[in-house]
C-alpha cells in the first residue's frame, strides 16, 4: 500500500463492503456444481437411452451449472471464444468428451461353407478420461484432433511447464482453451498424474477456480491424483466452509496420510480446540517429511492458542494457511497480497475483517489474472467512498505522481464516470491510462473503463489525450473506437497539438491489431521519425520489437528493414530463450501438433510473456501459433505485448 494513502473511516465503510459481498456471491455461484447432466457425446450428438459403441456414460452424474463469471480476460473474446457470461464452459455446462472414430464396415469375406461365423461378446472398455472437456468448436474449443502427433508422455511435459499466474489476457485465455478443450486423447499408456488430472491443476493454479471443478468433478474411479481430493477440501475453505472441508479431510485421512492431509488435520482438530489431536497431527506432519513452511508452523501455533506466535507472512499462502489466519482470528500479514494466488485473491476481495483498501487491492489483482471479471473491479471503484473534502488533495496528489493507491484509482474511475464534458472525461482517461500502466494493471483497467471509452466522443479539444484513449481502446478490445480517434488525428493539420505526431505513434498498434490494412514504409518511417528523441541504442533496440511483433501477427515486414538494423543489433545483450522449451516447440510445431505447440508456445513466453521474453522467443512462439492456425490469437498476443511495452 501506498505510504502515503491512509484511508479515512468513510473509504472503509458500507460501500465497498458491498462490493466485497458481490464478490463474495461470485465465488459462492461459481463454484454451484450441480445443474445438468454431464453429456459424453459432443453437441448436437444423438443420445439414446441405451449406450451406443464406443461411449460411456459416467453414471448419476451431474455437470456444474455455468460459472456465472464472464470470459477471463479483457476486452473482447476473440473469434471462438465464449462469449461473456458463459465463462468459457460451454453452452451446455455439461461436460463432453472428444467423438470417437466411426466404426468402420467389415472387409472379411464371408466364409466358404456360407454359414455366418459366431458372435463373441466382450464388455466395453470405459472411454478414457482424458477426453473430457468443456469445450468443444462450436465454443471456442482447439479441436477435437489437438493432441495428434503428439505422445501422452509429451502431452503430459507440455503441460506441466505451463506457467501459472499469468497477466497477460490474451496468454490466459488460450491457456483456458487449452485446457478446457474436449479432444482425443493422446497415444500412450496413463498412470498418475493423469492427463485429465494435470489438467484439473493447471486450471486452478491458473485461476479458473469453477472451470477446475467442473472439469474434475465428479472424480473419476480408475484416477487416483492428489488434486480430486484436494479440489473440493480448499475450495470449502475458500467459502469458508470449515465444517465441509474437515469432513472432506477426515475422509481423504482414512486412506492418504501424506503431509497435505497431516497439515489439514492441524486446522481441522485446533479449530476443534482439540489440542492433542492438532499436535499429534502436527508431529506426523514434521516427522512425515513435511518440509519447511515457516507460515504454517506460525499459524498452528497461533491456532492452538499461543499468543506470542507472531504471524509476520503468508509465504507460500494457499487456501489452508488463509484458513488458519481466519479462525485464528489474526490480522492479514503484510505480503498478503504478493504471495496470495489468484483463488487466494479472490476470497481476499471479500474477506470482510480486510480493511477496504486491501479488499479492492485484492479485486484489482484478482481481475488482473482473469480469477475475476473486469465487471466487478468496476462496481468496486464505483463503490469506494471517498470524502468530498479529501479529493481535491486526491487530484493533486495523482496529478503529481505521488498516490499510486487503488484509492486513486477508483476516485479516477468515478470522476471519469461522473464527467460530462468530454474534454474532461478524456483527460481523467488519460490520468487513468498514466497510472494503470504506473501500476502494471492496464489490461484491467481498460476492461473496468471499456463502457466509458465506448461513449468518449472525439473532438479537437481532446487531442492530447488522444495516445492514452487509442491505447486504452485497444486494450479493451475496442479497436473500432481506437481507428475511429486515430482517424481524427489524421484528419487534422499534423501542427496542431501534434495530431501528425500522436497519429504516428500510433501506427504500430493500428498495424498489429488488423486495422490499418498491410505495412506501408512511409507510416513506418514517420514512426521511426517520431523516437528521434531516444538514444540511438534504445530506438534501434524498439525498431527491432516493432518488427518482431509485426511478423508475429502475420503482417509481411520488408526485408531491407531488418538490414538496416543488423549493425545496431550486432552488439546487443542477448537473453536466450529455454533451449529444451524451444527446440520441443520447433518440433511441435513442424509435425502440426497443435495441442502440444500451444503449450510450448505458452511455456516459452512465460507468466509475463507479452512484457518480459525476448525478441526470439516471441517471433519463435508466434510464428510457431500461426502455422497451427492460430494467427487470430498470435496476433492478439502481439497487440498486447505491444501496449504493455508502451508503445
Amino acid at each position: 500500500m501506498h505510504a502515503g494513502s491512509a484511508l479515512p473511516r468513510r473509504f472503509t465503510g458500507r460501500g465497498l463492503l458491498l462490493a466485497g459481498l458481490a464478490v463474495q456471491a461470485v465465488l459462492i455461484a461459481g463454484f454451484d456444481l450441480r445443474a445438468q447432466p454431464i453429456r459424453l457425446t459432443p453437441p448436437g450428438a444423438s443420445q439414446p437411452g441405451a449406450s451406443q459403441p464406443g461411449t460411456e456414460q459416467r453414471p448419476d452424474t451431474a455437470a456444474p451449472a455455468q460459472d456465472s463469471t464472464p470470459p477471463i480476460g479483457q476486452g473482447q473474446p476473440s473469434a471462438g471464444q465464449p462469449s461473456a457470461g458463459q465463462s468459457g464452459l460451454g453452452q451446455s455446462g455439461g461436460i463432453q468428451t472428444a467423438p470417437l472414430p466411426a466404426p468402420q464396415p467389415s472387409t472379411e469375406l464371408a466364409p466358404p461353407n456360407g454359414k455366418a461365423p459366431a458372435f463373441v461378446s466382450q464388455p466395453l472398455s470405459a472411454p478414457d478420461p482424458a477426453i473430457a472437456g468443456l469445450l468443444d468448436d462450436g465454443n471456442g474449443g482447439l479441436g477435437a484432433t489437438m493432441w495428434q502427433g503428439t505422445s501422452r508422455a509429451q502431452a503430459m511435459q507440455a503441460l506441466g511447464v505451463l506457467p501459472a499466474p499469468v497477466a497477460a489476457s490474451a496468454l490466459r485465455d488460450l491457456q483456458r482453451r487449452l485446457l478446457l478443450t474436449t479432444a482425443q486423447a493422446p497415444v500412450g499408456s496413463g498412470g498418475t498424474p493423469s492427463l485429465l488430472g494435470l489438467r484439473v491443476e493447471q486450471l486452478f493454479r491458473l485461476g479458473q477456480i469453477a472451470a477446475a471443478e467442473q472439469l474434475g468433478t465428479p472424480q473419476p474411479p480408475d484416477l487416483k491424483d492428489p488434486i480430486f481430493r484436494q479440489l473440493p477440501f480448499e475450495m470449502a475453505l475458500l467459502k469458508n466452509d470449515l465444517a465441509q472441508a474437515c469432513s472432506l479431510a477426515a475422509a481423504a485421512l482414512r486412506e492418504d496420510a501424506s503431509p497435505y492431509w497431516q497439515k489439514a488435520a492441524v486446522l481441522c482438530r485446533y479449530s476443534a480446540k482439540d489440542i492433542a489431536g492438532g499436535d499429534l497431527a502436527l508431529s506426523l506432519w514434521r516427522d512425515g517429511g513435511g518440509g519447511e513452511d515457516p507460515a504454517f508452523n506460525a499459524l498452528a501455533a497461533a491456532l492452538r492458542g499461543d499468543a506470542r506466535a507472531k504471524v509476520e507472512s503468508l509465504g507460500g499462502a494457499s487456501p489452508l494457511h488463509f484458513a488458519m489466519l481466519r479462525a485464528a482470528g489474526r490480522p492479514l500479514p503484510k505480503d498478503t497480497l504478493d504471495v496470495a494466488p489468484p483463488s487466494l485473491l479472490v476470497a481476499l476481495a471479500a474477506y470482510d475483517k480486510a480493511d477496504a483498501e486491501l479488499r479492492l487491492s485484492a479485486t484489482e489483482r484478482a481481475v488482473r489474472y482473469g480469477a475475476l471479471p473486469a465487471e466487478l473491479l468496476a462496481e468496486a471503484y464505483a463503490a469506494a467512498e471517498i470524502p468530498e473534502p479529501q479529493r481535491a488533495a486526491l487530484t493533486a496528489a495523482i496529478a503529481g505522481g505521488k498516490d499510486k493507491s487503488a484509492r486513486a484509482a477508483a476516485f479516477l474511475y468515478q470522476s471519469a464516470k461522473a464527467a460530462n464534458e468530454p474534454k474532461a472525461r478524456a483527460e481523467l482517461v488519460r490520468r487513468a491510462y498514466d497510472l494503470a500502466m504506473a501500476r502494471d494493471l492496464l489490461l484491467p483497467t481498460a476492461a473496468a473503463y471499456k463502457p466509458l471509452l465506448n461513449n468518449l466522443v472525439p473532438n479537437e479539444a481532446s487531442i492530447p489525450a488522444a495516445p492514452a484513449v487509442i491505447r486504452m481502446a485497444l486494450a479493451a478490445g475496442e479497436t473500432g473506437t481506437a481507428r475511429l480517434w486515430r482517424n481524427i488525428l489524421m484528419a487534422l493539420p499534423p501542427e496542431r497539438d501534434n495530431a501528425g505526431e500522436i497519429a504516428a505513434e500510433a501506427w504500430p498498434l493500428l498495424l498489429i491489431a488488423g486495422e490499418d490494412g498491410e505495412w506501408r514504409d512511409s507510416r513506418y518511417e514517420a514512426w521511426l521519425a517520431a523516437q528521434n528523441d531516444l538514444p540511438v541504442a534504445q530506438r534501434h533496440a524498439r525498431a527491432a520489437q516493432l518488427l518482431t511483433l509485426a511478423e508475429g501477427a502475420g503482417i509481411v515486414v520488408p526485408t531491407e528493414r531488418w538490414d538496416s538494423l543488423l549493425n545496431a543489433g550486432a552488439g546487443a545483450e542477448r537473453k536466450a530463450p529455454p533451449v529444451a522449451v524451444w527446440r520441443n516447440l520447433l518440433r511441435a510445431s513442424e509435425a502440426k501438433a497443435k495441442g502440444e505447440t500451444v503449450a510450448l508456445a505458452l511455456a516459452l513466453l512465460g507468466p509475463n510473456g507479452s512484457l518480459d521474453a525476448d525478441g526470439q522467443s516471441l517471433a519463435t512462439a508466434l510464428g510457431a501459433l500461426r502455422n497451427v492456425g492460430m494467427a487470430t490469437e498470435a496476433r492478439q498476443i502481439a497487440l498486447e505485448a505491444a501496449l504493455l511495452r508502451g508503445f
